[in-house]
């Protein structure tokens, strides 16, 4: 049977899965069946199944402290056809920070800890290459104000846990500069709290996983909720699944705890939305007062640079927004935490006034997006059913404003626009505005079109009508902004998309003879989370002709970052976005390694692709010893219809195979770490493991002579 028969074959048995996932529910909890709240939300969870495509999610609800409905749905096993129960353990996220937030608000009311006093005075070598980082405060890491760089990724997702993440993450901080004058902006950081970790650790003498389980999770009766600090038993989470098949993925492990590591479900998350909304009580057990509540409640980003009002971006202390947008539209004040990792999403949303909160989790293409829209949706029923709405909000009109004559926007067009990982083009011609959209190879590519100025002074094309576009200047940059609606399509919210750059002096001679070259990552853990054959692994520098002066960093198919030279052999990062748009840039440094001009990205290194060894076909295998970073080896350009052979001793071993272009070959996951592989001519393998591991790498070619080469 050909490989498109074997495909439909495929995706016929798939159907029949996910259908009856869609039917199967998991166990309920409480009473109130047959509630408003509880049809709207059955309905609205089968159609996000269908829309993603499968996956699983797991929902709950809550009054007062008692859970009034919990279901789960889809299938935490395919091959089983089991649902998930509401005790099935989900990967949560970021919203995990609200259960760091907690922590630290727990500490404060112990009289141990000072939201405003400087991290320093807690963590004594605390320090950066910037001298204000000694004004970086416990609430700057609660609210995303610190200025410190984003989230550091090398090594945070993986396989296994990775015991020293929490180290390599703050020694990289502390050698690293920061993006912002602390409490200027607030922009989503992970790495403040991932520091939460050490500041609680330092301060109660215990680790922070242990601080949480015992000060929190045992006396609110969280008894689901976990770090993952080891592999957790068969049947009890449900794991993420590939596109097609039933084989499920290895369990996640994300090891910034605090910052997005932990394990729950619905039913333990609604009770820490009991709390919130308890004033820091729950079931007679008081965890924190009433005036750290208050103060997780409040808006954080007063002060700081806003340019837009981004309601689903009011951070509170360890909440993305106290202003939840959809509950804000029925007329409530809700606070909202959302969260995602490469397998799971979730969501918490609640209105203290009325002590009524939902929770949900999911997996495998459910992310943070559709998490808030269910929560949102069940809050919502629950109110109309208790009378305090009228009736479900209706979804937006999907029609296009009338066109309108546009102003004059010689400030803002033409332009580049940049945002973290992001480079836009825009231009205003006969046919409206078009954004185009750098590409990896650096070309520009349609992003957006047929946006024609409305009467409502916005952009919007006839086909997305709900997407709009404008500007905005404030604090002396120029913005471009988007409007756009939430998964639920019944509210819209404005966001920073990207901050217009203006051209500058020359490239210096030393990075402008950086252009046009590859480096490659060299220290990569090979137990990283989702890595195969499809991961980019280059670093390239772009300079734009039409923006003299500009240098842009691409690690690893990214994206474009903005760096601005402060020295030949140093870039840090150069825009100034509010809330997403800015978050996760980096320093771009130039180190000498034994005479090559290596480079290194946040925590990540590169080495340049011209001068990796060569393997050839009339050579001894070549053996090769892993220190605390991978190997790279090129194959014989000329080696053709060559074999390559690796076998590996050690922990951790794992290779994958490049073509010339970097395309992605095969992975030692795949076949087997001791195997062979057909060479592609001048392709590249890349050699992963822990310290110590070592290889034995031949490359074998038809009719060859020498010790090394073989007839295959």
């Amino acid at each position: 049977m050909s490989g498109n028969g074997n495909r439909r074959r495929a995706v016929g048995l798939w159907t029949i899965v996910l259908v009856l996932g869609l039917l199967a529910l998991g166990g309920c909890g409480g009473g109130g069946g047959g509630s408003l709240a509880e049809e709207e939300g059955t309905r609205y969870a089968r159609q996000i199944l269908q829309d993603r495509r499968g996956g699983s999610l797991s929902v709950a609800l809550v009054e007062d402290g008692r859970i009034l409905w919990a279901r789960g749905f889809g299938l935490r096993d395919r091959s089983a056809g089991l649902a998930p129960s509401p005790d099935t353990l989900y990967g949560i996220g970021s919203t995990s920070k609200l259960l760091a937030a907690v922590a630290v608000m727990r500490l404060a009311d112990q009289g141990l800890v000072e939201l405003d006093r400087p991290l320093g005075d807690y963590l004594r070598d605390f320090r950066m290459e910037s001298p204000e980082a000694s004004q970086v405060t416990v609430r700057m890491l609660l609210n995303h104000s610190s200025g410190f760089p984003g989230g550091d990724y090398r090594g945070s997702g993986t396989t296994a846990r990775n015991e020293g993440y929490l180290e390599d993450m703050y020694e990289n901080l502390r050698t690293s500069h920061l993006k912002h004058r602390p409490g200027a902006l607030c922009i989503y950081c992970n790495d403040g709290f991932t520091l939460v970790e050490k500041l609680v650790a330092a301060v109660s003498g215990r680790p922070y996983e242990a601080f949480l389980r015992e000060e929190i999770l045992l006396p609110l009766g969280m008894t689901h909720t976990r770090a993952p600090l080891e592999a957790f038993p068969l049947g009890s989470f449900a794991p993420g699944y590939p596109d097609s098949g039933d084989r499920p993925l290895p369990q996640e492990f994300i090891n910034t705890l605090a910052g997005g590591g932990m394990y729950s479900t619905p039913t333990d998350l609604c009770r820490l939305l009991a709390l919130l909304a308890g004033g820091g009580t729950l079931e007679g057990t008081r965890i924190l007062s009433e005036a750290s509540v208050r103060a997780m409640g409040e808006d954080q980003t007063g002060g700081t640079l806003r340019v837009v009002d981004t309601r689903s971006s009011r951070y509170g202390l360890g909440l993305d927004t106290v202003r939840q947008p959809g509950l804000e539209l029925a007329g409530f004040r809700a606070w909202m935490k959302g969260g995602d990792s490469s397998v799971y999403g979730s969501a918490v949303v609640v209105i203290p006034d009325l002590k009524l909160g939902a929770a949900v989790t999911g997996a495998t293409r459910i992310g943070s997006e559709q998490a808030v829209a269910l929560a949102e949706r069940v809050l919502l029923a629950a109110l109309v059913e208790r009378g305090l709405l009228d009736r479900m909000p209706p979804l937006l009109p999907e029609t296009p404003r009338p066109p309108a004559p546009a102003p004059d926007l010689s400030p803002f067009l033409p332009g580049i626009y940049a945002a973290s990982g992001q480079l836009f083009r825009l231009e205003q011609g006969a046919a409206g505005l078009a954004i185009s959209r750098c590409s990896e190879g650096g070309g520009w590519e349609p992003a957006f079109s047929g946006l024609v100025h409305r009467e409502d002074g916005r952009f919007s094309s006839d086909g997305d009508p709900l997407r709009e576009f404008s500007f905005a200047e404030e604090g002396g940059f120029r913005y471009l902004v988007q409007r756009s609606p939430g998964y639920g399509r019944i509210y819209q919210d404005d966001q920073v998309l990207a901050q217009k750059l203006e051209p500058g002096a020359p490239l210096e001679a030393p990075w402008a003879a950086r252009l046009g070259r590859v480096w490659l990552a060299v220290n990569l853990p090979s137990r990283t989370y989702g890595l195969d054959t499809s991961w980019n692994p280059r670093m390239r520098l772009l300079s734009l002709p039409d923006l003299p002066g500009s240098l842009f960093a691409g690690p690893q198919g990214q994206g474009w970052y903005l760096v601005r030279p402060r020295s030949d052999r140093l870039a840090l990062p150069g825009i100034t976005i509010p809330t997403d748009g800015g978050r996760d840039q980096n320093d771009l440094k130039v180190l000498e390694v034994e005479g090559e001009e290596w480079l290194r990205f946040g925590s990540f290194r590169y080495r340049p692709a011209e001068t990796v060894p060569v393997v050839s076909a009339d050579a001894l295998p070549r053996q090769v010893a892993l220190g605390t970073e991978g190997q790279w080896l090129r194959l014989d350009p000329g080696a053709k219809g060559g074999i390559l052979r690796v076998a590996s001793r050690g922990t951790g071993t794992r290779w994958m195979l490049f073509d010339g272009a970097f395309r992605g070959v095969t992975d030692s996951q795949v076949l087997g770490a001791d195997s062979r592989a057909s060479a592609p001519p001048g392709g590249y393998l890349v050699l992963l493991g822990d310290p110590g591991a070592r290889f034995e790498v031949t490359l074998e070619v038809p009719g060859g002579s020498g010790k090394g080469t073989r007839r295959p």
